[in-house]
């Protein structure tokens, strides 16, 4: 009896066993995601309500008193709100802030120094208080200014800070180094503009200052600055303006120097240089009209007097090159030479002739040809030099041009790696060449020196040359595709298109081959493939994914790319949903008010880390279109509910709100625009999302994510030094070097309308 009773509670325990080893089963919360829809009731305004309606509205009359009177009620509201322990309204600081706008400018930015010393001030007003304080226009003129003086020291004391940071270390090029900084730095400064672009700014904020506050007790302080700073501008553009006009007559426009000049004597009708280089500008001008004069009338001339023999050859040749293709061509001369010519035609029968090759595709043979007449061995003919600028023009000797960019370029590889940055040349500093070459003798030792680091990374940096000859190989290409040499440059081409990874020039190329191989066709056409899929993959819109996948179907079928297209496109076609809008675990989690009764109505216990009575999926909620929602569960199933249309408005409004809270109260986030969701939100909020728009231009794929998410962990924080320390150095140097340098501030968006 007791072994009996021994193996029942044996066969229990293990039945217990097996049942928990087992699935768990799913909870209540999982089968019913979503609390049951209630229309909240409206609700009713409260005093402190009411007050804020009536404020406004006082405000918008301009009656100040009642205004103030009506503030004085809500201050006194929200500080027996406080007292009773109540949570703050949030509407004492705004209301402050609107009546405070009614006495001027002065009064606001007081209030705004005020509540930004203030740290329980509402993050959205203290944004908006943040930026009228710094667009006003005299911050923008000292901000500019201090903009402006940093960009001066910087760019002197970075010059000298990694030189000085060198010899520190016991570097002994470190002297020199800063001998070449010290001049680098003197040139730098000399070619500093007397009004730089950020004194333009703010000299056009001073402007703007003046015109709105032309009583104001700095307007004097101002005017002054005004008018040193249009003084300067005047005389800097005056010289531009002289510069450049000397310029263009050094390069012979007299033209366009008298263009220049006029724009000078706008701008200071008393300065006497534009006046002398007015004079020396009209005469060259002068000078230029006549020799056209002279050009046009030498054709009245009367000719030299020839023969009627050589008129009549004159006419038979003309006749015979305008009407007959060049074979033709090159057989009538060859027979006037044997007939024979007139003697002082015999360079003209040797350049038809060999136009002749030209015209039966020898190209080798007329260049040659061509050679041959434009050097004879005698005094040269009138041909000649035509016959030689046919050999040197690179439009009509293609294969000379693509060979010497061939030259070129295995030049500009091999100083490359012997010489790195400074292939070129030493850097350019308004010095003399001989001086700067002599300063940058240390730098070129240093690059020979750290020649096998390039060497290393030469497999990486050989697309980065190159293009030279593939534009003259195409070239003879498109001209010559049959000509003697269009093998080789085929072959050369497809080589640097293989190592640029342009798979479908090189298989171009290949095909056009008069040896192809269907191996090294087949890669390139699997590489092209798989980059057509990736291009694929990155669309948004899911019918010009669509129209990718079956293009790498139609074009490469047989390759294992065009399976794994097949594979994307019925998935694509199964999950595909007018909408795709997600909003992940951790935004719903950040804002409770969205996933909530509310809002979403997203039962609690699926955000509470509690896996026992589910978890909703790190993924979130996912809108598919009309009032549909997907809520998958983490380990369990994906459940897809439609949302009643008046709860889902709400919830889009809600969402809304909660973005547009977050763009004003967090400075790292960026307004992302999004015509389709925006459109969509707006049908939701309206009830009109009953039935789904199926365009692809009407689909959106937009994210709703927490903070954590977008900006990761840690909150960056800048730092308030104004210098930092920069890490310089690499595998080409073989070593590294950490040295200060101010930081020098960027230029502003509308830098550009300045220069």
């Amino acid at each position: 009896m007791n072994i009996f009773r021994t193996e029942c509670v044996l066969a229990l325990v293990l039945l217990c066993g097996s049942s928990c080893a087992g699935p768990r089963p799913p909870s209540p919360f999982e089968l019913d995601p979503l609390i049951e829809s209630r229309e909240a009731p409206p609700p009713l305004p409260d005093d402190m309500e009411r007050a804020s309606a009536r404020l406004a509205a006082l405000v918008l009359a301009g009656q100040q008193d009642a205004a103030a009177e009506t503030l004085s009620l809500i201050r006194r509201a929200e500080h027996q709100r406080r007292a009773q322990g109540k949570a703050p309204s949030g509407l004492s600081d705004n209301a402050h802030e609107l009546v405070n706008a009614l006495g001027g400018s002065a009064v606001y930015s007081a209030l705004g120094e005020r509540l930004l010393a203030d740290d329980s001030t509402d993050p959205r007003l203290r944004r908006r208080i943040e930026h009228h304080r710094d667009s006003a226009p005299l911050s923008i003129a000292r901000a500019r200014l201090r903009d402006d003086r940093t960009r001066k020291l910087g760019s002197i004391v970075n010059r000298l800070s990694a030189p000085v940071s060198q010899l520190a270390m016991g570097d002994g090029l470190g002297a020199v180094e800063i001998g070449r900084a010290a001049i680098g730095a003197l040139i730098v400064t000399h070619s500093i503009p007397t009004t730089t672009v950020q004194e333009r700014q703010a000299l056009r904020a001073y402007e703007d200052f003046l015109a709105r506050n032309p009583d104001s007790p700095d307007a004097p302080r101002v005017r002054g600055q005004v008018e040193k700073y249009r003084r300067e501008l005047r005389a800097q553009l005056y010289t531009e303006a002289t510069e450049i006009a000397e310029g263009s007559l050094s390069a012979g426009r007299p033209d366009a120097a008298l263009l220049h000049l006029a724009r000078a004597r706008r701008i200071d009708p008393e300065g006497t240089r534009a006046f002398e280089l007015e004079a020396k500008a009209r005469a060259a001008q002068a000078r230029s009209h006549a020799a056209i004069r002279s050009s046009l009338a030498a054709g009245a001339a009367d000719p030299a007097p020839s023969s009627p023999l050589q008129d009549a050859f004159r006419r038979r040749l003309l006749i015979a090159v305008l009407t007959q293709p060049l074979p033709v061509v090159a057989r009538i001369a060859t027979q006037w030479e044997h007939s024979g010519s007139p003697p002082d035609f015999a360079d003209e029968i040797d350049f038809l002739q060999a136009l002749g090759h030209l015209g039966n595709g020898r190209e080798r043979a007329f260049f040659l040809a061509m050679q041959e007449v434009g050097e004879p061995p005698g005094p040269a003919g009138n041909m000649a030099r035509h016959a030689r600028w046919t050999v040197l023009d690179p439009d009509q000797n293609l294969y000379a041009a693509f060979q010497r960019a061939k030259s070129a370029d295995a030049r500009a590889r091999s100083t490359w790696l012997l010489l790195g940055t400074l292939a070129d040349g030493p850097t350019e500093l308004g010095l003399p060449r001989p001086v700067e070459w002599v300063l940058s003798v240390p730098a070129y030792a240093g690059k020979i020196v750290s020649m096998p680091g390039r060497m290393l990374q030469y497999p990486d940096a050989r697309r980065r040359f190159g293009g030279a000859v593939i534009y003259t190989g195409e070239r003879y290409l498109a001209r010559r595709p049959h000509g003697d040499h269009a093998e080789e440059v085929r072959d050369e081409l497809e080589r640097l298109y293989r190592v640029r990874e342009q798979w479908s020039q090189a298989l171009g190329h290949h095909r056009e081959r008069n040896s192809r191989d269907p191996e090294v066709e087949k890669e390139y056409r699997e590489r092209i493939a798989r980059r057509t899929l990736a291009a694929a993959r990155a669309q948004r819109r899911p019918d010009v994914r669509l129209a990718i996948y079956r293009s790498v179907l139609a074009e490469y079928p047989g390759t294992e790319t065009a399976e794994a297209a097949r594979s994307e496109i019925r998935q694509l076609i199964e999950h595909s949903t007018p909408q795709n809008i997600r909003l992940s675990r951790e935004f719903l989690r950040e804002h409770p008010e969205v996933a909530g009764s509310g809002g979403l109505g997203l039962r609690p216990e699926l955000l509470d880390d509690e896996t026992e009575n589910g978890e909703l999926a790190e993924e979130g909620v996912t809108l598919l279109g009309r009032t549909l929602v997907r809520i998958p569960l983490e380990g369990g199933e994906t459940t897809t509910l439609e949302v009643p249309t008046e709860r889902f408005g709400r919830f889009v409004a809600l969402l809304e709100e909660a973005a547009y809270r977050s763009l004003v109260s967090d400075e790292r986030e960026r307004f992302e625009p999004d015509p389709p969701r925006d459109q969509f939100f707006e049908r939701a909020r309206l009830g009109v999302v009953d039935v789904a728009d199926l365009r692809p231009s009407a689909s959106s794929d937009a994210e709703f994510l927490g903070t954590t998410e977008k900006f990761g962990g840690l909150r960056r924080t800048d730092s308030i030094l104004p210098v930092e320390l920069v890490l310089q150095g690499g595998l080409e140097d073989f070593g590294f070097a950490v040295f200060p340098r101010v930081k020098v501030p960027g230029e502003t968006p509308d830098a550009v309308l300045y220069k």
